[in-house]
């Protein structure tokens, strides 16, 4: 069994942006070419979901993984199959900072929360200073398909809830989430790690 953190990597009008899910396996570590899998998973996930509503200004252009419930291992990147995939929505882009908020949370103890700040919305998605529906239901659709991934593979994928230890070398503790429903939040929300010189 181990614990995985697994980030989405996207750029938007020039800004680097990141996505972090964690996971656990009750089997076995993913091989290469399951994590392929898992990275191609995630893009149709972005595609079938995200993709007709979010910017054309923002591309998804593959994953960062790695093991976390030891100290020290190494960073691995997928890029995808079928190559960066890119927003359909024209309408003009927010400011970078803005995103759509999506909660989980278990019925475990803590740690039983998650936050999900999906990047890459334009204009005509806020009205009256809100996000509206459409937005929403698929922020949720997005984040709920994360839930499980390799449903299929020898190595599944679960997600979780993590807290690291005090110097945040290693995740000590999780708790499931995979089957936590996503709840959006209509208030555009702001996150300090995406004003523009903070950060990666």
């Amino acid at each position: 069994m181990g614990t995985y953190q697994v980030i989405h990597k996207g750029i938007w009008l020039g800004q680097q942006i990141r996505n972090t899910f964690y996971y656990v396996t009750s089997v076995g570590e993913p091989s290469d070419a399951e994590w392929q899998t898992i990275a191609d998973e995630i893009r149709a996930d972005w595609v079938t979901e995200i993709q007709p509503t979010f910017s054309d200004e923002y591309t998804l252009y593959g994953i960062d993984y790695r093991r976390v419930d030891s100290a020290g291992l190494l960073t691995f990147s997928k890029t995808f199959t079928s190559g960066d995939a890119t927003g359909l929505g024209t309408s003009d882009s927010v400011a970078t900072q803005i995103a759509l908020l999506i909660s989980n949370k278990g019925t475990t103890t803590k740690p039983n929360r998650a936050r999900t700040y999906l990047a890459g919305l334009t204009e005509n998605l806020i009205t009256d200073s809100l996000i509206g529906s459409g937005a929403q239901g698929a922020g949720e659709d997005f984040v709920d398909l994360q839930s499980n991934l390799n449903s299929a593979g020898t190595n599944p994928l679960s997600r979780v809830a993590a807290q690291w230890n005090a110097t945040r070398t290693f995740v000590q503790a999780t708790n499931d989430l995979s089957g936590a429903a996503s709840v959006a939040s209509q208030v555009p929300a702001t996150q300090r790690r995406r004003r523009i010189g903070v950060g990666i």
